[in-house]
């Protein structure tokens, strides 16, 4: 088969490799695997889940079993269900989870416990998409019941907030320097903006220490911050403590989902609360993944599309 590896960064090849054997795992043929930020810092830099190089990626992956040829997403994912965490009803934050990597090929090999049924009424690049929905319905739960919620980033997960928040009939405003994506938060009903004001929930979608400052500066006295973009390894986080202190707010962090919440991005996918045509992007090729990750980040939110049988 063919697949996509990591030789080091910005060193990705298109090569032949054998077909992978299920023996205790389950063979799926990826019907579609979509992009996101993480694969380009992983392209770019590395990544402390990938394996020695070269190495398979891509986590974001739709397919089809080949033994029993159901439709299923393949979580990126399983937890240990043995460390404190786990036992504790936090399995977002495993500490010896089972990462299951390789959607960026024509097969990937993953336990069943890493398995999803999809609805029948989502195609494949929208169910792909689920793995990175669910780790916004999880940071959806990490924050609170305020009526009035601002999102700071309007990429890809930055979107998939804000529809969850509409969907539970909050009002949203998304800040984001690009029109492009500002006109996407208004079509899904959110009130575009550059720069936000004063908000009891203030959730960040972008990853940089700046806009960890810009979320809390922009919550209200008392409210609530949640990061939810993850910063490169090595970077230098640094912002004014003040308002933390005088303010009282709170600052949470959201990582990663559980199983319950891939089932609930699915549905959620299904029930069309969150309108994934408008992140879709175009559908390329094995070859072309390097070039779509090497891609300017400006312009509309879209999620690149691998189709690995092209």
């Amino acid at each position: 088969m063919r697949a996509a590896l990591l030789y080091g960064p910005q060193d990705l090849r298109v090569e032949t490799v054998p077909d992978p054997e299920g023996g205790a795992e389950i063979v799926v043929r990826v019907d579609a695997a979509t992009t996101c930020g993480t694969d380009a810092k992983m392209w770019r830099h590395g990544h402390r889940v990938l394996g020695p190089y070269p190495c398979a990626f891509g986590h974001e992956t739709a397919g089809t079993r080949t033994d029993t040829s159901q439709r299923v997403l393949v979580s990126d994912s399983v937890a240990c269900g043995a460390c404190p965490p786990c036992r504790s009803g936090r399995a977002q934050i495993c500490r010896d989870p089972d990462w299951v990597l390789g959607g960026f090929a024509e097969y990937i090999a993953a336990p069943e416990a890493a398995l999803h049924p999809i609805p029948d009424e989502i195609p494949a690049p929208a169910a792909a998409m689920a793995e990175p929905l669910a780790a916004a319905v999880h940071a959806v739960d990490r924050g609170s019941d305020a009526s009035e919620v601002g999102v700071v980033g309007g990429g890809p997960m930055g979107l998939m907030l804000a529809a969850l928040l509409i969907a539970q009939g909050r009002s949203v405003t998304v800040a984001d320097p690009h029109p492009e994506r500002q006109a996407q938060a208004a079509e899904l009903g959110a009130r575009p903006a550059t720069r936000l004001d004063s908000h009891g929930l203030v959730f960040e979608a972008v990853g940089r220490p700046t806009a960890w400052r810009d979320a809390a500066e922009a919550a209200s006295p008392g409210g609530v911050v949640v990061l939810v973009g993850g910063c490169p390894t090595g970077s230098e986080v640094s912002f004014d403590p003040g308002p933390l202190h005088y303010e009282e707010l709170e600052l949470r962090g959201a990582f990663h989902h559980d199983r319950s919440d891939v089932d609930r991005a699915l549905a959620a996918l299904a029930s069309g609360a969150v309108p994934w045509r408008t992140l879709l992007g175009p559908t390329i090729s094995l070859t072309e993944l390097q070039a779509a990750l090497a891609s300017p980040t400006s312009g509309r939110a879209a999620k690149w599309v691998v189709d690995p049988a092209r």
